[in-house]
């Protein structure tokens, strides 16, 4: 995917802007009264953006997960600095454990109430090589944390919201998903994301309720995702870097990376994080079970909403020629 050919499914914001933005817009900001938050993977960049969206909006409660829990502290210290009557609750947790997962989750059930909106934002830099190169354990761990993540924190959420009959799901998916070389593993993860929030639609639909899912590209942000790699070609190591030292591949994928990525356009993680809390105020509803572009404003698509619903657009679709596409096989 060069930078060329992505012009052709990004929108042109780089921030956030008075329309997302809890800091300035108090109508967004009190549309998230009283809610009950979780972001996973807000120990930093986007998570972290978006865990502070949040913290300026008068919420009951934001709980916060990330692998390391001087990184989640620290993100949970920044949104009481924000918003010092706010109730949080962090901890560290990977992801891919399903027990530690449903343990959080029903924690936070016990102490707030309920669960009003859930942010799995979790992921890890995959290696850029092709499929015939790199290591296994590296490819399956990037699906994992992603998809597994996704999947576990729907898993254990579901069952809350549906007591309530409401709630809202967010996943970070990627424009990489519509990608189809050089980082398998996490266009693979991103792809499957982007079908878990369609699925998790159609099952609560056909249920009646007020349940939403919706997958973001939340754009490019200079985070985790790039500086490992690029501590990587310039020869520097820190502490819980996702560079695995001597595995396979791993110096020709970090020069592959940051050649690529230097040659872009770096977005703010707080666009993402607008749209993150835009999504969970239920202003773009009509967008769930669809992948949702953080860099197109919201009004745009507001705009477009009948034609979005009539085309079924945002959805992932087998194009099988002279613009048939197959369709979806509902039951």
């Amino acid at each position: 995917m060069t930078n060329k050919q992505s012009d052709r499914f990004l929108g042109s914001l780089h921030d956030c802007y008075f329309g997302t933005d809890t800091r300035v817009n108090k109508d967004l900001a009190n549309e998230l009264k009283g809610k009950n938050v979780v972001v996973a993977g807000a120990g930093r960049g986007i998570g972290r953006a978006c865990a502070e969206m949040f913290a300026h909006a008068p919420i009951k409660s934001l709980s916060l997960v990330a692998l390391e829990q001087d990184e989640v502290d620290e993100t949970a210290a920044i949104c009481r600095g924000a918003n010092p009557s706010l109730a949080t609750k962090a901890q560290a947790l990977d992801v891919k454990d399903a027990a530690a997962v449903k343990a959080f989750l029903e924690a936070v059930e016990a102490e707030f109430g309920s669960l009003d909106v859930v942010h799995m934002n979790a992921g890890r830099p995959p290696q850029w090589l092709p499929t015939a190169e790199g290591d296994p354990g590296i490819w399956w761990d990037t699906v994992a944390v992603s998809l597994q993540g996704c999947y576990n924190f729907s898993r254990y959420a579901l069952p809350i919201m549906q007591k309530t009959g409401e709630g809202r799901i967010i996943f970070t998916a990627s424009a990489g998903a519509h990608s189809n070389r050089g980082m398998g593993s996490y266009i693979t993860a991103k792809l499957g994301v982007v079908r878990l929030a369609e699925i998790i639609h159609v099952e609560n639909h056909a249920l009646n309720n007020n349940i939403k899912a919706f997958a973001i590209h939340p754009g490019s942000s200079p985070t985790r995702f790039y500086h490992d790699f690029k501590d990587k070609v310039e020869g520097r190591s820190r502490p819980g870097s996702y560079i695995v030292e001597n595995a396979e591949g791993e110096e020709k994928s970090a020069q592959t990376a940051v050649s690529f990525l230097e040659k872009g356009t770096f977005d703010t993680p707080y666009m993402a994080a607008g749209m993150v809390a835009t999504l969970a105020s239920g202003r773009l509803d009509f967008m769930s079970g669809r992948y949702v572009d953080c860099a197109i404003k919201v009004e745009d698509y507001q705009g477009r909403k009948d034609s979005i619903l009539k085309n079924d657009l945002y959805r992932v679709r087998l194009n099988a020629g002279d613009g048939h596409l197959i369709p979806v096989l509902d039951y």
